[in-house]
């Protein structure tokens, strides 16, 4: 077993690192309330998107065909967790690719939604959360009906990123009449289309606002659905799945970024004539997060190179987020126990860091969830 990293991957890791620390970093005390939000002002956001299209790095995920970088899953993981060690400007890698719509889409629909979005000129959203089921992909109830020449939609969503300014959303609904896994459709809602709106703000911890969507006999053409009736479950899970790596990818940038403030803070603060860093439980804080930010980097780059081949990682991707999500709360916990006051303040990111990761451990799945799904697979 080879553990080191590719070496085109480690040339990827380091050009964003260093993006984060000459053009991120420097952000965060200047633009403390912004952070893990993409409205930056617009004279700082459009030249750091413009920077990171130079890299090559703008819809990072999408194939070199259509206008991507095309960049596996691994890497497109080494590319968030360098991202998240800045609490400030991560919108300027926001989402530019859809993979439901690459997958389940007609060369039309590709055209005129797909393209633009990975050319950074349409906003586009997913809908599949709902109040009753969230990381319950299979619990949902907006239904589709079919009707004279185009179909209907009615229901609601929740937590919706990004609704507000969508030029379109990817809706999942499920085929009226259905249950569970049957039925579930993909559709696209472009924005305006009577009968959807957006609802209220649905402020978030970690500062990035998300919205409701409700449909009330929303109307669209048969060229508005994704693949065929009943479509969607292999496109939705895979979707999540994804998602869910992500989030474990930002775990390690951001638990890397607070350790490296702790150690630093540890050996500069002097308490009763010593530094903190000979404190013996002070070190023990430090080994403790040093250790399990290890161990999570191994699993995450371990489901995120399965996936990449091919393998069903339902497994994997269920125990890494549970336990990345949990490890980053920790290491936070510690970094601002170790710098007391200061860690509480806006004097640092760690207050900051602090909001940024709580939500973590419930979206695309609690932690409950995930252990659910790694107990039924082992005892099935």
């Amino acid at each position: 077993m080879n553990f080191n990293l590719p070496d085109e991957t480690k040339m990827i890791q380091d050009t964003v690192r260093r993006f984060v620390d000459n053009e991120l970093i420097p952000l965060e005390q200047e633009f403390p309330d912004r952070a893990n939000s993409a409205d930056l002002p617009d004279d700082i956001q459009g030249p750091l998107i413009k920077k990171v299209e130079q890299l090559g790095l703008a819809a990072m995920d999408a194939p070199e065909e259509i206008g991507g970088a095309g960049l596996g899953l691994l890497d497109s993981c080494i590319v968030t967790e360098q991202v998240h060690r800045s609490t400030v400007g991560r919108g300027v890698f926001a989402m530019r690719f859809a993979p439901v719509l690459h997958e389940l889409g007609t060369d039309e629909q590709k055209q005129k939604y797909l393209l633009p979005m990975v050319a950074g000129e349409l906003q586009g959203a997913s809908a599949f959360s709902e109040p009753q089921a969230a990381g319950d992909l299979a619990g949902i109830k907006t239904t589709i009906e079919k009707h004279n020449d185009g179909w209907v939609i009615n229901g609601n969503k929740c937590w919706i990123s990004y609704a507000k300014r969508a030029d379109f959303i990817l809706v999942l609904t499920r085929l009226k009449g259905t249950e569970r896994h049957d039925g579930l459709t993909w559709v696209i809602v472009e924005k305006g289309t009577p009968g959807c709106t957006i609802g209220r703000e649905q402020k978030m911890l970690h500062g990035q606002s998300t919205y409701e969507v409700f449909f009330e006999n929303c109307v669209v053409s048969e060229t508005q659905l994704l693949g065929g009736p009943g479509q969607g479950w292999g496109a939705g899970t895979s979707f999540l799945y994804t998602g869910r790596l992500g989030i474990a990818a930002r775990s390690l940038g951001i638990a890397d970024r607070c350790l490296d403030l702790a150690i630093d803070y540890a050996k500069q603060r002097h308490t009763f004539g010593k530094p903190l860093s000979s404190r013996q439980a002070v070190q023990w804080m430090i080994a403790d997060s040093a250790t399990e930010l290890h161990a999570t980097r191994l699993m995450v780059y371990d489901a995120a190179w399965r996936a990449q081949q091919g393998e069903n990682v339902v497994q994997q991707t269920a125990m890494v987020k549970s336990y990345a999500t949990e490890m980053v709360s920790r290491v936070v916990d510690r970094a601002v126990q170790i710098h007391g006051a200061a860690g509480l303040s806006n004097e640092t990111i760690l207050e900051r860091c602090y909001r940024d990761v709580r939500p973590m451990r419930i979206y695309e799945g609690s932690s409950e969830a995930m252990r659910s799904v790694v107990a039924r697979n082992l005892l099935r």
